[in-house]
Parts: structure tokens; C-alpha cells; sequence
């Protein structure tokens, strides 16, 4: 293949690309997202910077837009899954809540970079996990 075809495939490649990114974000297509930092909080005391091994919280959350679910599996091996009881698309920002074990929990997924923060609050306990969300193709 001659360099001319060969930078065409790629900018076809690109665009394409391009185009999926802006609807990976939109509630519809099924994501994985990877938690990267993770923060233990509890009144009184500053919220503690730990492992998701530490904190037994999911590395990936697999989000399934046609369920309505939120799937995933703990350091300790169980497995989880938690409905989307609120879904809203508001401005850049894709806001997914529920409920779960005596935890509330609020995610945010950023439209444009696919950022993703999440919070889980129960009594006197709370969890924040940043990290990014992808488009996963299948469950």
C-alpha cells in the first residue's frame, strides 16, 4: 500500500473514531469504567487515599444502559450489580444514581473526556472513586 492510501485509511480510521467518541457518553451504548484513585471518608477524621484491594471497592464497573444496571466484581470476588434508578443527561455530563447495601451512589461521566467520579454515602461512611469510562462492546 502506498503512503497516500495508507494516510487515507488512517484519517478515515480517525474520523470515524472521532464520531464514536461523542456517543459513547450519551446513556445509550454499554461502557467500562476503571477506577484510578480512591478515597475513604468518615466524620471527624480526613478522607484516606487507599487501594480498591484496601477498600474492596470494584477496579471496572460495566455499565449496561439497556438494563438499567451497573455490574461488577469486588477484590474479594463478589460480584455485584446495582439498578440505575435515575438516568439524566445534562449539559456535558451523563449523572447516573441508585442505591446499593445502605449506600447511596451518584456517578458523573464528563461527555467529552469520558472522566468519571462516583460517590457511594451510607451512615457515617463515604466512598469517592475517580477514573474514566470507554465504550465496552458487549457483556
Amino acid at each position: 500500500m502506498n503512503i497516500t492510501r495508507l494516510l487515507a485509511a488512517a484519517a478515515v480510521v480517525l474520523v470515524s473514531a472521532g464520531a464514536a467518541g461523542a456517543e459513547e457518553f450519551n446513556g445509550t451504548g454499554p461502557l467500562i469504567c476503571a477506577s484510578v484513585d480512591t478515597l475513604s471518608c468518615a466524620p471527624g477524621t480526613a478522607c484516606i487515599a487507599a487501594t480498591t484491594d484496601e477498600l474492596n471497592v470494584p477496579q471496572f464497573f460495566r455499565i449496561n444502559f439497556a438494563e438499567k444496571q451497573i455490574s461488577a466484581t469486588r477484590p474479594d470476588g463478589e460480584e455485584r450489580v446495582s439498578e440505575i434508578q435515575s438516568l439524566k443527561q445534562q449539559k456535558d455530563e451523563l449523572i447516573l444514581q441508585g442505591t446499593q447495601g445502605g449506600l447511596g451512589w451518584s456517578m458523573t461521566i464528563a461527555g467529552a473526556s469520558g472522566k468519571m467520579s462516583l460517590s457511594a454515602v451510607g451512615d457515617q461512611v463515604a466512598f469517592v472513586i475517580f477514573g474514566a469510562c470507554t465504550a465496552f462492546p458487549k457483556f
